[in-house]
């Protein structure tokens, strides 16, 4: 897996680069299975749009827009949008990464300009830097025709249902996973049920932070028995999880587990708890499956974390756009929640650590991108 994200990232600078010569500056989650009514729609005879993407003899473009090259979970988008790729006949499509390192501005005339270069020969999967920039990429693929698929962020109000090319919005199920995480350090108190806690939120305001933290206090209701010492935010900070937990440790002597909304936090809560000789003692969540936390697990540092699987969201991110494109979907005939659906995370623990890392670190996961309904977790609530 390692040689294949080395090779990922190798292809993704020369598409970076020959973008900037176009012009710019640029065990699983326990969610319900989806029922009949969640599946995505039989594959459909396309109407206008039907022609196929290459026809012209040219590529299509498959673009994924991301925060980072250097975000390990951002790369397995990507590394999922390749394996789509290598999925069609050869000589069908090629990959183009869009790194926008967290500037708004970036993103969008990232996309701008390979929309101005490309023309409707591509499909796009963005990861959206805020939640804003949605609505200024939902106009510029609207104008000239490109299906694509976001991920994470969305305005409330702003939807797929209001857009002829925005095909479809995922995220992973933040509740379920916070309700995970919680739960899975719980029963492993020396008393299951019972115990004191600390609690490291992300940035208060982010929708990944605001759903762990209602999977956490829905696991607190039925868990009378856990009392929550205390409650910080970490803004998803490595040194800023460090300093809080160093302060906690000096004002605290009896405590059974910290529960933390993130990996990066937990790695900063682990550093701290082993200048007290604590490691292994008090009990750690994380949550995204970064490799050092998935380590982490292994040796008993970190007792859970939960894996978002960027392999799938993005390759299904493309998946569903190149269908639409193809005219195998009609996103004006999907109902909302086939446009607008969940995906499980991965639970990573002592006891399934080996086995995910064999799947998912050794090796590359395999899908079938025919199967669009196979990431849907559960639908979402349109707003």
């Amino acid at each position: 897996m390692k040689k294949r994200l080395v090779s990922i990232m190798l292809t993704a600078a020369i598409c970076v680069s020959s973008l900037a010569g176009c012009g710019s500056k640029p065990q699983e989650t326990t969610a319900p299975a989806p029922d009949a009514a969640t599946e995505a729609p039989a594959a459909e005879t396309g109407g206008d749009d039907a022609e196929a993407p290459a026809a012209s003899g040219d590529k299509l473009t498959v673009a994924v827009s991301i925060r980072s090259m250097s975000s390990e979970y951002h790369m397995q988008y990507v590394a999922g949008a390749q394996a789509f790729i290598d999925s069609l006949p050869e000589g069908t499509a090629e990959l183009q990464v869009l790194p926008c390192e967290s500037n708004d501005d970036k993103q969008i005339n990232d996309i701008k300009a390979l929309i101005a270069s490309k023309g409707d020969n591509m499909i796009l999967f963005v990861d959206p830097n805020n939640a804003p920039n949605i609505t200024s990429i939902a106009e510029l693929c609207e104008e000239a025709g490109v299906y694509w698929v976001s991920a994470w962020n969305t305005p409330e109000g702003i939807n797929p249902m209001s857009y002829k090319y925005w095909v479809a919005h995922q995220a992973c199920d933040g509740v379920q996973q916070g309700y995970d995480l919680a739960v899975n350090i719980f029963d492993r108190f020396e008393e299951p049920g019972k115990g004191k806690i600390l609690v490291l939120e992300g940035m208060l305001a982010n929708t990944a932070n605001v759903e762990r933290m209602e999977g956490l206090n829905k696991a607190l209701e039925e868990y009378p028995d856990i009392e929550v010492l205390d409650d910080q935010a970490g803004d998803w900070d490595t040194k800023k999880a460090l300093s809080i937990t160093e302060t906690w440790l000096a004002k605290y002597d009896d405590i059974d587990g910290i529960w933390c909304a993130s990996d990066d936090m937990a790695l900063g809560v682990v550093q701290a708890l082993k200048a007290k000789g604590l490691d292994k003692q008090v009990l750690v969540t994380g949550n995204d499956g970064t490799t050092d936390a998935v380590n982490a697990v292994e040796s008993g540092e970190i007792t859970v974390t939960i894996a978002n699987n960027g392999w799938l969201q993005g390759g299904y991110g493309v998946a569903y756009a190149y269908a639409a494109k193809t005219g195998k979907l009609d996103p004006s005939s999907m109902k909302p929640e086939e446009r607008m659906f969940y995906t499980n995370g991965i639970v990573i623990t002592g006891d399934n650590v080996a086995d995910y890392k064999k799947e998912y670190v050794d090796s590359t996961p395999v899908y079938d991108y025919e199967d669009l309904s196979f990431p849907v977790a559960r639908p979402m609530d349109v707003k």
